[in-house]
């Protein structure tokens, strides 16, 4: 009887992982992540500048979202195709943020060791 209840376990769990994987016409998880840390950090440059009555922000952010696409080889569909696509599968879009997040937090590591380190660097050494 236990048998039945792994071997049906086993059934379930790969039945999940087989539809959390992004299908190859969509942009893959990796990529994604990349993108919208590009894009995220697009935003927040945008959001810092001062404000131009000249050249609003979202025409900035549109134009730098449109520089990132063109850096990954993508138009506004492929782009929007795939994350409607990340949209109606939370789970692989979650997956995509929580990596998108460590791997912020990673960096963000390093350049506090670093402003750490310059900080306590000897003033002959500067």
């Amino acid at each position: 009887m236990h048998w039945i209840y792994a071997v049906a376990c086993l059934i379930m769990i790969a039945g999940c992982k087989h539809h959390e994987r992004v299908p190859k016409s969509y942009i893959q998880p990796e990529e994604m992540k990349n993108i919208l840390l590009d894009m995220q950090a697009a935003q927040a440059y945008v959001d810092n500048m001062p404000y131009d009555s000249l050249h609003p922000r979202q025409e900035k952010l549109k134009y730098y979202y449109q520089q990132i696409l063109e850096l990954y080889h993508l138009n506004h569909q492929q782009f929007m195709r795939s994350y409607e696509y990340y949209v109606m599968h939370p789970v692989i879009m979650k997956m995509v943020y929580d990596s998108l997040l460590a791997d912020v937090k990673r960096r963000q590591v390093i350049v506090d060791s670093l402003l750490i380190k310059k900080r306590f660097q000897h003033p002959i050494e500067k």
